[in-house]
């Protein structure tokens, strides 16, 4: 028997499933993680974890998919972030109020056409509004976009690391 005829069905079975490419984004995702959460921790930021989450959610294994979340996290962040911060001066445990401005958030990224980002939009307008933490509101919102930027900056890292990986090619082979 042949030992090259015998890998050549595995390899073939590897490459199909791009186990590769998916490795290698796998490590470099759990790389941005642990840079994430230490650098964050070291700067001091209250919920470093927050960082290495972001990482891990932004990443995927094919780049344009990992810069596409990237913009969706942080424009999301950045939006919801600044309502939060309005929003808990005013809503004083009004629910009502709360929710709409989270539609307001999901809103306006709708209409500047990100629409994905309005879900990270009114998840960091709760957090900012209904998790009871001791701080101003400015430090809250601050921090909370301090610690996605610090997470979605390590997965932009670690996907210009070499290999990189791009959008597999969807043509039929002649």
């Amino acid at each position: 028997m042949n030992l090259v005829t015998a890998e050549t069905p595995r390899r073939a079975w590897w490459h199909q499933n791009e186990f590769g490419p998916k490795a290698i984004g796998s490590l470099k995702a759990g790389l941005a993680a642990v840079l994430s959460v230490g650098l964050a921790d070291l700067l001091g930021l209250t919920h470093a974890y927050w960082a290495a989450v972001s990482a891990m959610v932004v990443m995927g294994w094919e780049d344009t998919l990992t810069f596409a979340s990237c913009r969706d996290r942080i424009l999301g962040t950045a939006i919801g972030a600044l309502m939060g911060w309005a929003t808990f001066y005013i809503w004083h445990g009004h629910y009502l109020l709360y929710g709409v401005s989270a539609a307001l958030c999901i809103f306006a990224c709708s209409a500047l056409k990100f629409d994905k980002a309005g879900r990270l939009a009114a998840a960091t307008l709760t957090i900012i509004v209904l998790v009871p933490i001791d701080e101003p509101p400015s430090r809250i919102a601050l921090s909370r976009f301090l610690e996605v930027g610090i997470g979605v900056s390590m997965a932009l890292l670690m996907t210009f690391l070499p290999p990189r990986s791009a959008k597999p090619d969807t043509k039929p082979v002649a």
